[in-house]
């Protein structure tokens, strides 16, 4: 058994690590904190600049441990073949440099394609690399990969830290949206977008949930500079239109529910200009109606390509029927149920219910059947209690109105939960919903620890300890802060 552990653990070490890592990875290390020192020195508040750099500590940590765990204890899994991706690419290339303008017209790989016979006889597990790359999404990856593996001599690691800081600026435009509206709660928005062990734990790889992260957190700071803010107009609409497309490519459901909340965060934050309170209550109804209307029109044309239609609207519960079936069979025939869960409802109303809260509040304790199981249900616990104690003490109801009274924390509202019925839904696996649950954890967090400071709701003693904070004060108003 030992052996046969050591021989696993050195051909996982062959396939992934490489010697020239002792001098790429503290390179790569290097250029990429040059690259966040003049941001974080920008940063005028010192508390905040000690966020910054203690967040690119612990993601630098963080990438050390999921490449680690995820070639050692999953044997690899989606990155281990979007890196074999990558090393078909480069074998093309150094082949024939003129693939890389085929590189970069090709939105997908077919059997006509001249560099699927790199793909197809790559000898990787199975041979398996070229169907995998037949979906456009999963091409996409070992394209957007093989730029950090050209700069740092297709050192794993590296592209792993590349693709990690990529979503580590997105949290860090996450963190300074927020920020610039809540000042109180700093440590607490932090912790939200920062320091949440399982999204930065999963965006810490090569893997579309760390570039999917990052681009919701550009697009969310963005939107907020042109529509709200009007300010550094011409970086932030390359920032939309670029993460924008990302997102649309890789994950197209993320981009929809992103667009919607966005949507009635611009509507809701126009409605608040209005001091009349019948006319803000007609505009409101107004901007209702045509937002909503407009939102549905977006859906739709966003999935009017063949490739998305599995997204239109009247293909939803259809879709997550199927695959919720497709879960149950997995299920009954896996040796490790402890890992899968079942909806158990076809009404839609316990479907949302059930949905909403195997995203956030499950694996329950009874449910852990191993260590990574365990970590997510720590997690899951920890909201679990927040939301209890906020929505189950005095005056819940005046809590869940100001939802609606407050544009930003609507926006997080409205992502958060409409997010957590589709993955909830769809996914029947606790360790994939870890992974697709990631970018609607901070949106979540974020709404349920201002609705606290909003109220005047002082913290569970136990999340007063994580934040160190000894004394609340409730913080009714909201004010710019110098980090925009």
């Amino acid at each position: 058994m030992l052996t046969f552990l050591s021989n696993r653990f050195m051909l996982l070490a062959a396939q992934f690590f490489q010697p020239n890592d002792v001098i790429f990875v503290p390179l790569c290390l290097l250029f990429l904190f040059i690259i966040f020192r003049s941001r974080a020195n920008a940063v005028r508040d010192n508390s905040v600049r000690r966020i910054y750099y203690a967040a690119f500590i612990y993601k630098t940590l963080f990438v050390f441990l999921f490449t680690f765990i995820t070639e050692y204890y999953f044997g690899g899994g989606d990155t281990g073949l979007y890196y074999q991706g990558i090393k078909d690419l480069r074998a093309a290339l150094s082949d024939d440099a003129n693939y890389g303008m085929l590189i970069l017209r090709s939105s997908t790989l077919t059997g006509e394609n001249p560099m699927a016979p790199y793909f197809y006889f790559d000898n990787y597990t199975g041979d398996f690399t070229f169907n995998y790359m037949r979906s456009t999404s999963n091409f996409f990856m070992p394209r957007l990969g093989l730029i950090p593996s050209l700069l740092f001599s297709n050192s794993y690691l590296c592209i792993c830290f590349c693709f990690s800081f990529f979503a580590l600026g997105g949290c860090l435009r996450l963190f300074k949206t927020f920020y610039y509206y809540y000042p109180a709660l700093k440590k607490e928005i932090a912790i939200a977008t920062l320091f949440l062990p399982s999204v930065t734990f999963w965006s810490s790889g090569l893997m579309k949930d760390t570039i999917c992260l990052g681009c919701v957190g550009f697009i969310v700071y963005a939107s907020k500079q042109i529509l709200i803010n009007k300010t550094k107009i011409p970086a932030s609409l390359f920032w939309l239109i670029s993460c924008s497309y990302l997102l649309y490519t890789i994950k197209a459901y993320i981009f929809l529910v992103l667009i919607l909340a966005i949507s009635i965060w611009f509507f809701a934050e126009t409605n608040k200009l209005i001091e009349d309170k019948t006319l803000r209550q007609l505009f409101g109804l107004m901007t209702f109606v045509i937002g909503s209307g407009i939102g549905y029109l977006l859906v739709n044309y966003f999935t009017s390509q063949e490739a998305m239609q599995q997204y239109q609207l009247d293909n939803i519960v259809s879709s997550v029927e199927y695959q919720r079936k497709n879960f149950e069979l997995i299920d009954q025939s896996s040796a490790q149920k402890t890992s899968y869960y079942a909806i158990n409802t076809s009404n839609p109303v316990l479907l949302v219910v059930n949905s909403v809260v195997a995203t956030f509040y499950r694996p329950f304790p009874w449910e852990i059947g191993s260590s990574a199981a365990a970590l997510s249900a720590i997690e899951a616990m920890a909201f679990l209690l927040l939301t209890l104690h906020l929505f189950f003490s005095k005056n819940a109801g005046k809590r869940f109105r100001l939802i609606f009274k407050d544009p930003r924390i609507l926006m997080c509202f409205v992502f958060a939960i409409v997010f957590a019925i589709g993955v909830g839904a769809s996914t029947a696996n606790f360790g994939a919903l870890s992974r697709y649950k990631i970018p609607c954890m901070p949106f979540y967090m974020i709404m349920i620890l201002v609705l606290y400071r909003n109220t005047g709701l002082p913290y569970p003693g136990w999340f007063k300890w994580i934040i160190g904070r000894t004394k609340e004060k409730p913080v009714y108003n909201v004010r710019n802060s110098r980090v925009n």
